[in-house]
């Protein structure tokens, strides 16, 4: 009888590109709904519903700070509104409502401290300030200057100017085409894109190298990245006569949809078309290759997948690379393949039904707990104050079109109110009692002895699989109970060549797993002898 560690269980994350029977013990070959830290697997957080009733169908959100001030901003299809903290104020521009797509969503920047958004059919618009901060006493108006019968794909700032990419004039596409206004002053968007005038800054470029249209771009350090279908460019502030000059990154990668690029420890995640992408400014980077690049783009739904974008979750380190699953009938965005740069491991968790997420403060008053409120007393009190009792700092916050709502990540381990199911699972291992890779000879599982804790007094179920050979079905004993206050070990009587396991959970509880040992004894090779 041996018992044969598995630590840092959470080491290499999920990998499912890779047969488990090829992968090291510390990878798992399957799972949902989990995030890994520090070498450890933990349940991914809850989300619930916040603010109050959403009064149009949500598509994009962002976060608005100036001074003291702070507002979410929400756009529909035909709509944007604001919210201060107390109430939701209508900012559509008084000219008539807008006419962007479930597909061709918005896009935002802020230049000078005033908002600018566009959706690639509308002219772009721009939030007035008042006194030099926003105001709700303001709407949302055409963007001042910005040439007429002219739209762009998506409109960024960068230094002093404004950028707008794939431009189409008078109903005349140019997709490759750059252009960008003179520098704005303070408290104020550009006073010019005229790109003939050669007394003022603005101008475009056309990105002829490859055919592919631009779709994004975004600062990253000293310079303006863009991003087009098949390749990457680097734009350089040169000052007059040429005011920007151009260079191509790399002539082969290109992004997925526009929102599909984010900034991340000095750097740039890059949701790609067939791959994800690190740029540090200088060269792009792989890091799907062998872990879940296949799995990545053989679910992503075909029919909806400029839907997709991404999104810095800096509290956590982690990006999300958020898409349409082709198993969801709505179309949205319902999955995030979720990377943590500091482990460079993924995992994977549900998301409902969502247009957009964005990074900001956001407080539900009605859930959070106060000194004097606190029952039980706080020594007895588990989980933690940002997880279970309230958001305090920054979090991720879910626009929902179909469900009608914006939700806040890092509530409890629900989905809404709803129990929410997340496992983690590998096949697989190999090892003998001697602690060698051994596919030959039958093993006895007799116990599990995991490292883990459970919040809350609750328990987890184990699920214990065998194999007699790699084309053989896994064969799955369990549900196993285990509370780890109250149980050292998932007792167990499983017989194969191969063995594995799952754990699972749907319960409000998080949970973390540091490592695990099987007990394992070896019955030979032919597997026919018996034990106790």
């Amino acid at each position: 009888m041996a018992l044969i560690p598995v630590d840092t269980s959470g080491q290499l994350g999920i990998i499912k590109d890779t047969s488990p029977f090829q992968l090291p013990p510390n990878a798992w070959s399957d799972g949902n709904n989990v995030r890994l830290e520090h070498g450890a697997v933990l349940k991914s957080p809850g989300y619930d519903s916040v603010i109050e009733t959403c009064p149009i169908a949500p598509y994009y959100i962002t976060q608005l700070k100036a001074g003291t001030a702070e507002f979410w901003i929400v756009a529909g299809l035909t709509k944007i509104y604001a919210h201060n903290g107390t109430s939701w104020t209508d900012l559509t521009r008084t000219s008539g409502d807008y006419n962007a797509t479930a597909v061709e969503n918005w896009t935002h920047t802020v230049i000078g401290g005033v908002l600018v958004m566009t959706n690639f059919v509308d002219d772009p618009q721009e939030w007035p300030l008042s006194s030099g901060i926003p105001s709700v006493s303001n709407k949302m108006q055409d963007l001042s200057n910005w040439p007429a019968s002219t739209e762009c794909k998506s409109l960024r700032s960068f230094r002093s100017f404004l950028i707008g990419l794939n431009i189409t004039k008078s109903s005349v596409p140019n997709s490759r085409v750059v252009k960008w206004s003179t520098e704005a002053p303070v408290n104020a968007v550009p006073v010019s894109w005229d790109e003939n005038n050669a007394t003022l800054d603005a101008g475009e470029y056309s990105l002829e190298d490859t055919k592919g249209a631009i779709l994004d771009g975004l600062p990253l350090q000293d310079t303006f990245m863009i991003y087009k279908e098949d390749s990457v460019y680097a734009m350089t502030y040169v000052g007059t006569p040429f005011i920007f000059a151009f260079r191509q990154i790399s002539p082969t990668v290109g992004v997925l949809a526009k929102n599909c690029v984010t900034e991340f420890d000095g750097g740039h995640f890059i949701f790609g078309n067939g791959d994800i992408y690190i740029n540090d400014g200088q060269r792009l980077k792989s890091i799907l290759p062998h872990k879940m690049r296949d799995y990545l783009f053989g679910y992503i739904d075909g029919d909806h997948y400029k839907k997709s974008f991404c999104v810095t979750d800096y509290n956590r380190s982690e990006v999300l690379a958020c898409f349409p699953s082709a198993d969801n009938t709505t179309g949205q965005v319902n999955k995030a393949l979720v990377w943590n740069w500091n482990e460079n491991t993924f995992s994977l968790r549900d998301l409902p039904d969502l247009g957009h997420i964005a990074y900001g403060t956001i407080e539900d008053e009605s859930s959070l707990t106060t000194w004097a409120s606190v029952t039980p007393t706080w020594s007895t009190v588990s989980g933690t104050w940002s997880t279970s009792w309230g958001v305090v700092g920054n979090v991720l916050v879910f626009a929902s079109p179909i469900n009608t709502k914006v939700y806040r990540d890092r509530v409890g381990y629900q989905a809404d109110g709803v129990n929410m199911r997340s496992y983690i699972e590998r096949t697989g291992y190999t090892m003998d009692e001697q602690n060698n890779p051994d596919q030959s000879t039958v093993k006895h599982i007799k116990a599990v002895w995991p490292k883990m804790r459970i919040d809350k007094n609750d328990s987890v179920d184990f699920y214990i699989g065998t194999q007699m050979s790699t084309e053989e079905a896994v064969s799955w004993e369990g549900p196993i109970s285990f509370n780890p206050d109250t149980q050292s070990k998932v007792s167990c009587r499983a017989s194969g060549k191969l063995y594995g396991i799952r754990i699972e959970s749907d319960n409000d509880s998080e949970w973390r797993l540091e490592g695990l040992s099987f007990e394992v004894q070896n019955a030979g090779r032919r597997g026919s002898r018996s034990y106790s």
